[in-house]
């Protein structure tokens, strides 16, 4: 190990939690997945990284597709692994896709990580999987899906609702993007597995990782802001529920000002114009 390694340590829940997550972390070693360097009954030792892409999203705003494109296929390669091993990770989200300091993606946290036996994932964030979501690959699938359209248009949609390629170019995402990502969400056995998302992202005009931000929140980060687009029925308005943050940046804070439910498109000040040709935007991070 490089003298230059700086570790963070993760607390667990209970010394079964930590030899669960160790386990897979052990089983999983390898490109994609957050070094693991010790562990015991309190917790684990990890690899520092230099940020989360919920770091990123709340520093800069939406990204460009090309780079959306790029976290979509690295995640996708890193879930493949997952799922070779026969697990469904559970919490796929901005905030636990992390970067490096070597400019690569981490997938971090396997609190939520179980079997993939068909039966309802016990731990999940409710704002990314819909309450009953069954342990299978797709579960992934679709939370990854909607962490990339969140980070192309500053908006997380809403899990339990259906989203056609239509609504997702409407919020701003390219044709291809919206295409592909729909494509993620359908959420039943026609979506893609993970390698062939890998593959689908990165065919067209995929970009390098974003570069780390500046100022990332902690060394374990957690989510920063929030704007849930939902819809109560399948062909209801979309409504907005903005969080209660103080903190949000004037990115974000334009972004709901400026929406209106069944409006044509939010917008964030003349960004989502400006790359709405090729590139997509999505919000927060749960």
């Amino acid at each position: 190990m490089s003298g230059d390694v700086q570790l963070f340590s993760k607390d667990c829940s209970s010394p079964e939690t930590a030899a669960r997550e160790a386990r897979h972390l052990q089983a999983l070693r390898g490109c994609g997945i957050v070094p693991l360097h010790d562990a015991d009954a309190h917790g684990l030792a990890l690899e520092r990284a230099a940020c989360s892409l919920a770091d990123v999203l709340h520093e800069r705003g939406p990204l460009p597709e090309g780079e959306v494109r790029a976290v979509g296929a690295a995640a996708s390669a890193a879930l493949a692994r997952v799922h070779a091993a026969g697990l469904v990770h559970g919490d796929v989200k901005p905030a636990n896709l992390l970067l490096s300091h070597g400019r690569e993606l981490w997938l971090a946290d396997f609190d939520a990580a179980c079997p993939a036996d068909g039966r309802p994932l016990e731990r999940f964030s409710p704002r990314r999987l819909p309450p009953g979501a069954p342990a299978r690959f797709t579960a992934d699938i679709t939370a990854l899906a909607l962490a990339l359209v969140e980070l192309s248009t500053g908006i997380l949609l809403d899990p339990g609702a259906s989203w056609r390629a239509a609504d997702l170019r409407r919020l701003g995402c390219s044709p291809a993007l919206s295409a592909e990502l729909s494509f993620m969400l359908v959420g039943d056995g026609s979506a893609p597995d993970a390698c062939t998302a890998a593959e689908i992202l990165a065919r067209l005009d995929a970009d390098s990782l974003p570069a780390p931000a500046v100022n990332a929140r902690r060394a374990d980060p957690t989510p920063t802001v929030e704007f849930l687009l939902a819809r109560r029925l399948r062909d209801s308005s979309p409504e907005s529920v903005p969080a209660a943050d103080g903190l949000a940046p004037s990115w974000w804070r334009r972004l709901v000002a400026s929406w209106r439910p069944g409006g044509p498109s939010p917008r964030t000040g003349g960004r989502l114009r400006d790359q709405a040709s090729g590139s997509s935007q999505a919000s927060r991070s749960s």
